[in-house]
């Protein structure tokens, strides 16, 4: 009696211990203006805090600007903010689980000479996950996908229609867990995707992008209430 008693005791310690396991509990961080605004920059352009948010703007010469995480973030994470466009050229584009092509926590960024097209070329070399969106200026819709490698493409979606307007706050949530990767606007599923191969660890990059050529348009956007959720 005993000894079955102890079996059934060891059987549901061993359960719970399984379900401990799997409950990864993320970690919140509260991101404000000022701390986003301490975050690296790349290619030309300015932030400026007003109020609860950090606006981001590009300025002349500037082909597309940067924020970058100082943390590479490990395994499972869940980004939520509003962010808002505040020009008709304004491209949003977030990177996340960015690093070095390997087993590498490292992100090496371009030389400060680097202009043009040599950013794009810069960001096939990384592994990352990609998700584009309000770029009706660059005559597309959105679109989210995995780049492995400058020549591989782990997944690409994108949708038929755009789905933002200049002017307006849209909350935003991206999330990554386990194998399964999603994009919501205003609480809306607008990318779902399953990754076998999961990234398992990078830096998160916000970037705005405008229009070239003869009829320049600077991307100006505004970020708030950004709640970084990781392992």
């Amino acid at each position: 009696m005993k000894t079955i008693f102890l079996l059934i005791l060891i059987s549901f310690g061993l359960v719970l211990g399984l379900l401990s396991c799997n409950n990864n509990s993320l970690v919140s961080d509260a991101i404000t203006p000022k701390e986003l605004s301490a975050w690296k920059t790349l290619d030309k352009g300015k932030t400026t805090i007003q109020d609860d948010q950090l606006i981001l703007e590009e300025v002349e010469g500037s082909d597309g600007f940067f924020l970058i995480s100082p943390q590479s973030f490990q395994g499972d994470l869940q980004l939520n903010y509003k962010v808002k466009a505040m020009s008709d050229s304004s491209v949003l584009i977030v990177l996340f689980s960015a690093s070095d092509k390997g087993v590498t926590e490292r992100l090496t960024l371009p030389p400060l000479e680097t202009k043009g097209s040599e950013f794009w070329t810069w960001r096939t070399h990384l592994e990352h996950y990609n998700l584009t969106f309000n770029n009706r200026s660059h005559g597309n819709t959105p679109f989210f996908f995995k780049n492995e490698s400058p020549n591989k493409r782990g997944f690409y979606q994108n949708t038929k229609e755009n789905i933002m307007e200049v002017g307006k706050w849209y909350d935003v949530e991206i999330g990554k867990r386990g194998h399964k990767l999603w994009f919501k606007l205003n609480d809306k599923l607008i990318f779902e995707q399953e990754d076998c191969k999961p990234l398992p660890n990078g830096h998160l990059m916000f970037r705005i992008s405008g229009t070239t050529g003869e009829n320049v348009i600077f991307a100006k956007a505004a970020i708030k209430d950004l709640v970084i959720s990781h392992e």
